[in-house]
């Protein structure tokens, strides 16, 4: 096998997740993130650049929930 300059693929940027509501910079992760049932997730961000801090919440359909959640109804 021979390995040829030019023939890698371009790297792969990841996109932001969030922007900051007060100034604008990107945020790539979640502080924390909290399951609270089978159909929501909360997340809690921070901004590095400017330490603003603000929570949104992940609501899925029944037809997107996990088939196997292992809670019990």
């Amino acid at each position: 096998m021979e390995v040829r300059p030019g023939h890698a693929s371009a790297p792969v940027r990841a996109r932001p997740a969030m922007t900051c509501a007060q100034c604008g910079e990107a945020i790539y992760m979640a502080k924390w993130s909290e399951y609270l049932d089978e159909r929501r997730v909360r997340h809690e961000w921070e901004c590095e650049a400017c330490g603003y801090h603000f929570e949104t919440m992940a609501v899925f359909t029944a037809d997107e929930a996990p088939a196997d959640s292992g809670a019990t109804a």
